[in-house]
């Protein structure tokens, strides 16, 4: 794997959905430090490297993207250990059931999860013809009670990404990873 390669898969393999940014903009910073004269953080949690330069008409560049990506966040548990949660940016259910996602804990545990719903056979067929809905989604990460899922780390609130590897494809100029149009 070249080292371009390898920098878009760190930075890809990186959590980080809307107002949980913190991982990338650490990332950003190390990255950016031996390369600035000077690292800023606007308050919004924007990071920026800033290079100086002597001489007065030195052009001005901007390399712009953002940190934060498409996602979830728990928004229950229930009884059984199924977890609830709500999207963090645009989705289509139609693509969501049967997906691997990450549920990043506030100690920073990684838990792997995958996305279900009521099975085929106990739908009516009224229900079958039509796209799941994500309130009727929930997150199974192996667990058979709420305790249990709670012992693992699991709280409201936390952060769900989707769980995709960085891969070169059989064309080594096609690459696939989450978060690519974000950084």
């Amino acid at each position: 794997m070249t080292t371009l390669f390898s920098k878009i898969k760190e930075v890809t393999e990186l959590a980080a959905i809307s107002g949980h940014e913190a991982p990338v903009r650490a990332y950003l910073r190390e990255k950016l430090t031996p390369h600035v004269d000077e690292v800023v953080t606007d308050g919004l949690g924007g990071i920026f490297g800033i290079k100086h330069s002597e001489a007065a008409d030195a052009p001005r560049v901007l390399v712009a993207s953002h940190m934060d990506e498409v996602g979830f966040m728990v928004t229950k548990i229930d009884k059984h250990g199924f977890i609830s949660f709500t999207p963090v940016g645009g989705w289509w259910n139609q693509v969501m059931l049967s997906q691997k996602v990450t549920i990043t804990t506030d100690s920073g545990k990684e838990i792997r999860g995958i996305i279900g719903s009521k099975p085929p056979h106990v739908l009516t067929p009224e229900e079958r013809k039509k796209p799941m809905e994500i309130k009727n989604m929930f997150i199974d990460i192996g667990v058979s009670s709420k305790e249990e899922a709670e012992e693992a780390g699991v709280e409201v609130g936390n952060m769900v990404t989707p769980y995709s590897e960085f891969e070169v494809l059989t064309n080594d100029k096609y690459l696939t990873a989450k978060a690519f149009d974000n950084r």
